[in-house]
């Protein structure tokens, strides 16, 4: 009987490059050898550095009291594509939790760490972050889309007012110049805009000069 598909595997973290921020010592070697043991990439790195590298998937961070300073200044260069954080926690008060919560982070576990808990949370946290990363690709697609037709929408209208079309002729002169040129619409439209705007500097009258 196959397992229920939201139950964490072994396998989804396969080959997974985990970045573990922690001094050297028995717990970063007990986290090392989970992680090894789960099948992801370990990599242990101390004291905190200022940016995460782009060569990982996750981040293991301590939210300690003697790292806060170090934490607040890789916070600050976190941004929407950074790779999610894990934030490790001995105990909870309002400072530590502050921290978690601006670290953004995509799961916390508990010291000292259980292998499931690892697994789990791990898997929790690419999921969020894929769903992020899909989430930010939609965004720039529609807002592409959106220039896009502006650009369009541009372009007709100067249509109009300079060569005297009505707007279904100058929809039509769009696509015609697009499939011309073999070009999307939206070239079609910053080529028009640029050759009329070219137009209308070139009929501009001169000042007058000063006798």
């Amino acid at each position: 009987m196959s397992k229920p598909s939201g139950q964490p595997r072994i396998s989804d973290l396969r080959g997974t490059r985990v970045l573990a921020l922690l001094p050297p010592g028995r717990e970063a070697e007990g986290l090392v050898t989970h992680l090894i043991r789960i099948g992801c990439l370990p990599r242990l790195e101390w004291p905190i550095p200022e940016k995460l590298p782009d060569d990982i998937d996750v981040a293991i961070i301590p939210v300690d009291s003697d790292a806060r300073s170090a934490i607040r200044v890789l916070i600050a260069n976190l941004t929407d594509l950074s790779p999610p954080i894990i934030a490790l926690v001995g105990y909870e008060d309002p400072s530590t939790l502050q921290l978690v919560l601006e670290l953004r982070s995509a799961a916390v576990i508990e010291r000292p760490v259980k292998p499931f808990g690892l697994l789990t949370n791990l898997k929790i946290s690419r999921d969020i972050w894929k769903r992020r990363r899909k989430a930010l690709e939609r965004l720039a697609a529609a807002e592409q889309r959106q220039s896009a037709l502006s650009m369009v929408d541009i372009a007709k209208t100067l249509l109009c007012k300079v060569r005297n079309m009505d707007m279904s002729q100058t929809h039509r002169y769009l696509q015609k110049t697009a499939m011309d040129g073999r070009i999307p619409i939206e070239v079609a439209a910053e080529q028009v805009i640029a050759e009329i705007t070219a137009e209308a500097a070139a009929t501009r009258p001169l000042p007058d000069m000063p006798d």
